[in-house]
């Protein structure tokens, strides 16, 4: 189960390959798109933090999602005139799509065809999900497991804020910038 900081680095890379394949550069808007993108489906925590209603992994992990939230990113940005409106739906569409393949490759997998309860894992295949208790309900042995998965996902995001820091591509003074 990846977690944020996994997410990030999912989005990252996949924004780096676009750029290369396409042979392009991204505006520091864009990669703003494509890393939202990449967290945007997990939103669905706030329904069960806020309501106490388990919807995770359900329509912001599905195609549904992955076209509609570009869709609507598009329409928004077109509205308001700004020339980037389709590269800013594009990479918001990257980011998303990034999270579906990193969670695809879970035991859980996501529902891609939402509303219908069919989950695709690459562990599992194509299933019929059985209905779960929210984490929130959770055993105390299962969240431990989660906190053990959280923290090693603590370690993926440092190391690779390390990493941007290395290669100069993250500066955390004027002085350092080029």
């Amino acid at each position: 189960m990846p977690f944020a900081s996994t997410h990030i680095v999912g989005g990252y890379l996949t924004g780096k390959l676009a750029q290369k394949i396409k042979n392009i550069s991204f505006s520091h808007y864009a990669w703003f798109f494509i890393i939202l993108g990449a967290l945007l489906p997990d939103s669905d925590f706030i329904l069960e933090w806020v309501f106490k209603y388990d919807a995770h992994r359900t329509f912001t992990h599905s195609l549904f999602f992955l076209i509609a939230a570009p869709f609507i990113t598009y329409l928004l940005f077109k509205l308001l005139k700004h020339k980037e409106a389709r590269i800013f739906a594009m990479c918001l569409a990257l980011g998303i799509g990034s999270h579906l393949i990193l969670d695809s490759i879970s035991d859980k997998g996501v529902p891609l065809l939402w509303p219908s309860q069919y989950y695709i894992s690459t562990y599992n295949g194509i299933y019929l999900a059985q209905p779960t208790p929210s984490f929130l309900d959770a055993p105390i042995e299962s969240l431990r497991h989660f906190l053990k998965l959280a923290i090693l996902d603590m370690a993926i995001g440092t190391a690779f804020l390390f990493y941007l820091w290395w290669k100069k591509e993250l500066v955390f003074s004027k002085e350092g910038a080029k």
